[in-house]
């Protein structure tokens, strides 16, 4: 299955305005890291970096693990709105799927406030998961509710800090999310995100175990469920399905997947859904698929919305 184009959203929001921005930044770093590091090793030393409201966190490749600091002063010189930079250590890890970071520059705090669409989300990035590189997708989600020809109500298995949640919150006048997070300090910044992006009452932030959650309260109420925590979503898909009302609804569903250049890695998690939702006897189509972001060599993360009938 290809992506195919959503017509309804706005293309100067589309995720390519977003990287040509990214691309611009990166560039401007490298030249200012060309003065500073030897010859070839500006490219390397930005290869993967992400601002998160004024904190850049930048991952550090071993040869210029000893360069770390003139990096992290010569990005903030570069960029002025940063004024934090934190330098990623390993992988995303643990339960929580949190960052372990050191502080290389500028004021040591690892809390900030991101803005998206107009949206303030508050976090502390060493205690909670959130990606920038998901912005698309927020937008994307939150447009397909606003425009919907019902009051949806939305469950959101995997909220974090409230982004997804509080973002169709803001676009939409009916309906309500319920926004679900077994970690407790996400959901201590999403009680005070909805506060400070003024949705009280239209977001409910819900501490604990989706999957439960979904027997003891959501089962057949929901119009929309959101999984976009790919490590869980497919074991938690059958809850999912459960939790969608016997009118119907659509799940947004995220996995990560290996995929050679030959390979098409939104067909292979088409293909992965399909078996499991054909075993529940439900009937459902794949209406859309895209390639979210690259995660690794032939990694990918994708998006598929099922639409459950």
């Amino acid at each position: 299955m290809r992506a195919q184009p959503q017509d309804d959203l706005d293309p100067g929001q589309r995720s390519g305005g977003r990287d040509r921005n990214v691309a611009r930044r990166r560039l401007s770093v490298i030249e200012a890291l060309r003065n500073v590091l030897p010859e070839g090793k500006a490219e390397l030393a930005v290869r993967s970096f992400d601002v998160v409201g004024d904190v850049a966190v930048i991952r550090v490749p071993e040869p210029l693990e000893s360069e770390r600091f003139l990096i992290a002063q010569t990005i903030q010189r570069c960029l002025p709105y940063v004024r934090t930079v934190l330098r990623q250590v390993g992988a995303v890890g643990g339960e929580f799927r949190t960052r372990r970071l050191e502080w290389l520059s500028g004021e040591n705090r690892t809390t900030t406030i991101h803005k998206e669409y107009g949206c303030l989300f508050e976090m502390d990035l060493a205690k909670v998961y959130f990606s920038p590189r998901l912005l698309y997708e927020r937008f994307r989600i939150a447009a397909l509710c606003r425009n919907s020809s019902v009051h949806e109500n939305v469950l959101n298995m995997f909220s974090g800090v409230g982004c997804f949640s509080i973002m169709i919150a803001r676009g939409t006048r009916g309906g309500h999310v319920y926004s679900v997070d077994l970690n407790p300090d996400a959901i201590s910044y999403q009680l005070r995100n909805i506060r400070l992006n003024k949705t009280k009452g239209r977001v409910t932030a819900v501490y604990g175990d989706a999957q439960a959650l979904v027997e003891s309260l959501f089962e057949g109420k929901m119009h929309r469920v959101l999984m976009p925590l790919p490590e869980k979503a497919y074991a938690c898909l059958e809850s999912a399905v459960a939790a969608i009302g016997p009118e119907g609804g659509t799940i947004h569903y995220y996995d990560f997947m290996h995929a050679y250049k030959h390979e098409d890695p939104i067909g292979k998690v088409a293909s992965k859904v399909v078996g499991k939702m054909d075993k529940l006897q439900r009937r459902f189509e794949t209406a859309y698929g895209r390639a979210v972001r690259t995660t690794g060599p032939n990694w990918y993360q994708v998006v598929l919305d099922v639409i459950v009938q």
